[in-house]
């Protein structure tokens, strides 16, 4: 139906601010998203003046009888200007916060979480939605909040439509669902690595030497940190605050590009100011005489960058601390012990990049080698390595550092046949121009695992040399092939973890959350842009929109469990788990073959919620020929892992 809405403005009791009041621009921030964004900037703002965007924070009018009932605001989508446009509602108490985007720039499950992280971070910044709206002093720092955001759902709507295959259009892809995870991007390190960093912290957080010591002005303390997280690179190396705490600060830090900007490198970053963190200012806990009650406090959030390094403190000024008066700044000398614990940092970079351009562990695969053209020209690489290899002296063999147990190993084909020629694969394979990079995609492709068809043509003997003498036998019961091969060789053996059962890797992608530490552990963008292809990026792009949805009925599950009475379940079939799976075929774009029928490759999402002992979710990506078990692979990907 068609209709008429109409709007009032009106005064309120807080002195909304009248239009000829003069805002005071923010040119810091500004300044830094044209640093982030460069030329683009402009064009997102020519954009916006095209595109219909509103927020809009409203008061309930209601008359006596119709305000005792109560009011539902579902999301809605309506035509404007014969253009659909998803609307999302936030209420509290007689307000009510609205949010409208284009359906062509943002779904309506998207909008609907956005909006709920929109109130977070405003309720973190502001103490509440009231009075960030009805403070006059706020109206500047809200209309840039908000150009932040459409200027953000404007840019990422163009990567996700975009050619681009870089780790920017993986961020935009993810976007549907990373920004929503109650979590914070997990970058796991190796153990001496992540005890240095968690000792530093540590001693940081302590406060017990030089001037932050109370014996050293024989005063109070002005701040107490309540803890820390170190980010490198938009990666959360390590956590000492509360989950909700860190969702708090990773959000602000989200809105604010501030992780976009450690990516690039920061000369400096020093940033100040007061915050009210739901966790700990939550009144409607029951009185108990063993339960921690928070103290009247003021909190403070600072955050010092340093080249790709983020520490980000959350700090409390009341308590066993000094009060806090009026507005005060920061403290000198705790930017200054943040700085240092930063620099103390510097010497752990080297390890953190080895971690980031390492082979992907799990093992990945890219969706375009299962196609049936893309598998033939593949065989054939893998064949003509083989040859080239076998032809070479075992000690030249093992002596070159460029060489890999997993590149010496061929792909099994479950179509029929194979390879015909192995030379002739070197010749149609585009992009494959040396030796060395040939062994480094082929990496990525290798599997853990052999077996395969018998027999591939004329290169049928070949294969078989090269299947018995580099198959991966038991990881358990390495010691015969151990002696044969280098050690670097070796160690890649032992530390090469692969998900998917059977003779070949069948992982395509996947996400972990663990929701008790408020992080989740998907592939980094470098492990993502080195598998390019056709498809690929547009199965990582489905990926991340079909999870928004299969989360959106796991949502549904938890509202219902905790509306049911039963208190003492007898869970039944998969118990407290729950699973939802779809069946995905696609095939090449702009396919130009008129004569033969585009290749197709079927592969399945699936997400699992587990709601014992603590709610876990896992989504995962694979070829469709293998039959996975989701609980095998969420638990494969979580042992042992050090959150």
């Amino acid at each position: 139906m068609q209709v008429k809405l109409t709007f009032e403005t009106t005064v309120f009791d807080t002195q909304i601010p009248s239009p000829n009041i003069n805002y005071v621009p923010q040119p810091p921030m500004n300044n830094m998203t044209k640093l982030i964004w460069g030329e683009e900037h402009g064009n997102h703002q020519q954009i916006l003046q095209d595109m219909p965007h509103i927020v809009m924070y409203l008061t309930l009018r209601l008359d006596s009888d119709t305000s005792k009932e109560e009011f539902s605001f579902p999301s809605t989508s309506l035509v404007l200007n014969k253009k659909l446009v998803h609307v999302s509602y936030w209420k509290e108490s007689e307000h009510l916060f609205l949010v409208s985007l284009p359906a062509e720039r943002v779904s309506l499950l998207h909008l609907k979480n956005m909006t709920a992280d929109l109130v977070r971070t405003l309720r973190f910044m502001y103490k509440s939605l009231d009075r960030a709206f009805c403070q006059a002093e706020n109206v500047p720092r809200l209309d840039h909040f908000f150009s932040l955001f459409f200027q953000r759902t404007v840019r990422l709507s163009i990567l996700r439509a975009s050619t681009g295959r870089g780790a920017e259009f993986y961020d935009a892809c993810s976007s549907h669902l990373i920004d929503n995870l109650p979590g914070v991007r997990w970058l796991s390190l190796p153990e001496d690595v992540k005890t240095e960093i968690d000792t530093i912290l540590s001693d940081l957080e302590a406060l017990d030497f030089a001037e932050l010591s109370e014996d050293y002005y024989e005063t109070r303390r002005l701040y107490m940190i309540l803890g820390t997280c170190l980010f490198y690179k938009g990666y959360l190396l390590a956590n000492h605050l509360p989950k909700e705490d860190l969702i708090d600060v990773a959000l602000y830090c989200r809105h604010y590009y501030l992780l976009s900007l450690a990516s690039e490198r920061i000369g400096q970053l020093v940033i100040w100011r007061e915050v009210f963190p739901g966790y700990h200012l939550v009144k409607d806990r029951s009185p108990s005489r063993d339960e921690y009650s928070p103290p009247e406090a003021r909190y403070f959030l600072l955050i010092v960058g340093l080249k790709h390094f983020m520490l980000c403190t959350l700090l409390e000024a009341g308590g066993c601390t000094s009060k806090a008066v009026g507005n005060p700044g920061p403290d000198y000398i705790y930017v200054d012990q943040l700085k240092a614990c930063l620099l103390q940092l510097e010497m752990l970079d080297t390890s953190i990049e080895e971690r980031l351009h390492t082979s992907p562990n799990p093992c990945l695969s890219c969706a375009d080698w299962f196609l049936p053209s893309a598998r033939d020209k593949f065989q054939s690489v893998v064949n003509s390595v083989m040859m080239s290899k076998l032809q070479t002296p075992k000690k030249a063999l093992i002596s070159d550092h460029q060489t890999s147990l997993r590149t010496r190993r061929p792909s099994p084909t479950r179509s029929s046949g194979g390879s015909d020629n192995g030379s002739e694969g070197v010749g149609e394979t585009v992009g494959f121009h040396s030796t060395p990079e040939l062994t480094r995609k082929v990496g990525r492709r290798e599997s853990q695992g052999s077996g395969g068809s018998e027999g591939s043509g004329g290169s049928g003997s070949v294969l078989k040399i090269g299947k018995k003498k580099y198959t991966l036998p038991n990881p358990f019961n390495l010691g015969s092939l151990r002696r044969s091969l280098s050690e670097r060789e070796a160690e890649d053996v032992y530390k090469t973890v692969k998900l998917t059962s059977g003779s070949e890797n069948t992982l395509f992608h996947y996400i972990y959350l663990e929701t008790v530490q408020g992080v989740f552990i998907s592939p980094t963008h470098r492990e993502v842009e080195d598998l390019s292809g056709s498809i690929h990026p547009l199965l990582i792009q489905n990926f991340h929109r079909c999870c928004l949805s299969i989360r959106s009925v796991f949502h549904q599950t938890l509202v219902e469990e905790r509306q049911s009475d039963s208190t003492c379940k007898d869970y039944a079939g998969l118990g407290p788990v729950k699973e939802h799976g779809v069946l995905f075929e696609c095939s090449p774009e702009n396919w130009t073959d008129q004569k033969k029928s585009p290749p197709k490759m079927s592969y399945w999402v699936i997400g699992r919620l587990f709601l014992q002992p603590q709610p876990q979710e896992f989504y995962v990506c694979f070829h469709d020929s293998v039959a996975e078990v989701a609980v095998e692979l969420a638990f494969k990907l979580s042992f042992g892992m050090p959150l």
